[in-house]
């Protein structure tokens, strides 16, 4: 019990509303008084911290004979927490995706250097991230490795791109050469010829080429 209001605040909870709500589901139907009482605080304040729990979906009212009356609802609920959390870090992303791409339009920072060399984990995400920010509503990926980028990894990306600009076109084909890596074509193109490395093109004569050639292909 004493280890439950420390995870509840991880949770989102404050200090109060942990101890509220925990009260709540040991009286089960019961007043605010009584919940005030067993929780050590005011009444006023245990009313403050019963409405931010109604709006978390984690405490219900009833009415009996004038009197209000309050239970706890199923600590499933606690999900819907998670969820919002969850939802909001989503949005936040995609805003800061949006500004970025802003910026980079802006200052015409793309334009700085036309090819851009990456190496090790930062280096691929720094990529990714890019890739992330596209305005490109097709994207052409050309695969020989699938270790270098699984399939999985790929659905993720494709998923957060989708969410950013709705509907878009993704054409995945297999090498028909040597070459043993990834290329991804969208506004830039992304290769990667093994895990821990990768090339960033942004000069727009090198992109319509690998573009023709994958539309040959």
């Amino acid at each position: 019990m004493e280890t439950l209001p420390l995870e509840l605040r991880k949770l989102g909870l404050s200090e109060k509303e942990a101890k509220v709500y925990l009260t709540a589901l040991e009286l089960g139907y019961t007043s605010v008084q009584k919940i005030a009482q067993q929780a050590k605080i005011s009444r006023p304040t245990t009313y403050k911290i019963i409405k931010s729990l109604k709006e978390k979906g984690l405490i219900s009212e009833s009415k009996d004979k004038r009197k209000r009356y309050f239970i706890a609802e199923s600590p499933d609920n606690l999900l819907g927490i998670l969820r919002r959390q969850k939802k909001e870090i989503e949005e936040k992303e995609r805003e800061f995706i949006r500004i970025i791409a802003t910026l980079r339009s802006k200052y015409s920072l793309d334009d700085q250097r036309e090819i851009k060399s990456y190496k090790d984990k930062k280096g691929i995400k720094i990529l990714f991230d890019d890739l992330l920010t596209t305005k490109s509503r097709k994207i052409y990926v050309l695969i020989n490795n699938e270790k270098i980028w699984p399939g999985k990894e790929r659905k993720i990306i494709y998923k957060k791109i989708k969410k950013r600009l709705g509907k878009i076109q993704i054409t995945e084909k297999k090498l028909p050469i040597s070459f043993q890596g990834i290329a991804i074509i969208y506004d830039k193109v992304i290769i990667l010829p093994n895990k821990s490395s990768g090339i960033l093109i942004n000069n727009k004569t090198i992109i319509n080429l690998i573009k023709s050639f994958f539309q040959y292909i």
